[in-house]
């Protein structure tokens, strides 16, 4: 447990967490601080583009045959976790069907702000891992929509006939989660990082690495902002919700280490794989959701989403994942 803890201490101290954290201090006081929204959208186009661009070149580096079988554990948790976490909120938590499919949905996609949280805090503790699992949040994002919205639909006919307009909403949700900004950017920088390869990261190098770090304390101090304010809507969510959006991540988390671990990845592999598993969307699946799933209310999936599951993933997920993984790895290795 000193091991955990120092590992827990570490992630608390580290700028990307701090950041985080004044920015919850600074809604609670109700300071008047805001990031203008050029400012902010500049923050999270870079960031995206340069995780799906240094994803890109690592996968020309390791070459893309021999990363297969990671692709599919990835896509494969993208729909296993939907799955089970609309069971849970359907059959347990007693939620209307499209609250629960919206809510699967949101914990089956992924966060890219934990997973950036993640990778900062594996470089902190000097950690390497395999650079194309930068690749994989892009691929991540849409199965786990898809499944929810097919789950949503499920549940509907139990109760009557779908409609003409449910028939649709399957195709024209898929494509806006694939032309969203942040799916897009994502493939799209991957997709140029994968062609230019590693000289083309020699040209660009400063920009989309040296610099990286400071751009990210910014957006977590925005993070944290966010976060604070949807506070209030836990109260509308209610204890389930709480508790869900505490106990499920390290369930997901378990889920993608031991994939990783099937896929042969290293424990910084291991562990972004499963911070990936653990994560709760907030951009694409809420933009998707509002959509597809008008009636599931949003105080819900974004109150246990963004008030509960970020931060606890940022506080005590991050270290807690990588002392899993560190530990299933060793034994597993003898």
């Amino acid at each position: 447990m000193g091991n955990m803890l120092e590992l827990a201490i570490t992630n608390l101290t580290s700028p990307v967490v701090l950041f985080f954290g004044l920015g919850i201090m600074i809604t609670i006081l109700k300071a008047k601080v805001e990031f203008p929204n050029a400012i902010s959208d500049f923050i999270s186009i870079y960031l995206l583009v340069a995780i799906g661009f240094k994803g890109g070149v690592a996968i020309a580096e390791a070459g893309l045959a021999s990363i297969i079988g990671t692709i599919i554990g990835a896509l494969a948790l993208g729909v296993v976790i939907p799955l089970y976490s609309f069971i849970v909120l359907w059959k347990v938590g007693k939620l209307k069907s499209d609250d629960s499919a919206a809510i699967a949905g949101h914990y089956g996609s992924i966060s890219v702000v934990t997973f950036m949280a993640a990778a900062a805090f594996l470089d902190n503790i000097q950690v390497n891992y395999e650079g194309y699992v930068n690749g994989l949040p892009a691929l991540m994002e849409v199965p786990a929509i898809v499944v929810a919205l097919i789950l949503a639909s499920w549940a509907k006919q139990k109760n009557g006939p779908k409609h003409s307009e449910e028939q649709t909403s399957l195709s024209r949700v898929t494509k806006q989660v694939v032309l969203s900004k942040s799916v897009i950017l994502l493939l799209g920088a991957m997709a140029v990082g994968y062609f230019s390869g590693p000289k083309g990261m020699d040209t660009v190098g400063f920009f989309y690495k040296d610099i990286f770090m400071g751009m990210l304390s910014l957006f977590m101090l925005e993070m944290g902002m966010v976060a604070a304010g949807r506070l209030g809507e836990l109260k509308e969510a209610g204890i389930f919700l709480v508790i869900f959006g505490i106990l499920i991540p390290p369930v997901n988390a378990i889920l993608g280490i031991a994939t990783g671990i099937v896929a042969g990845l290293s424990v910084g592999g291991v562990t972004l794989l499963g911070v990936l598993a653990a994560s709760s969307s907030y951009i694409v699946a809420p933009a998707a959701m509002r959509v597809s799933l008008p009636k599931a209310n949003p105080a819900l999936y974004l109150g246990a989403s963004l008030g509960v599951t970020l931060p606890f993933n940022l506080i005590v997920g991050i270290p807690m994942y990588f002392y899993i993984a560190n530990y299933a790895l060793s034994i597993v290795k003898g």
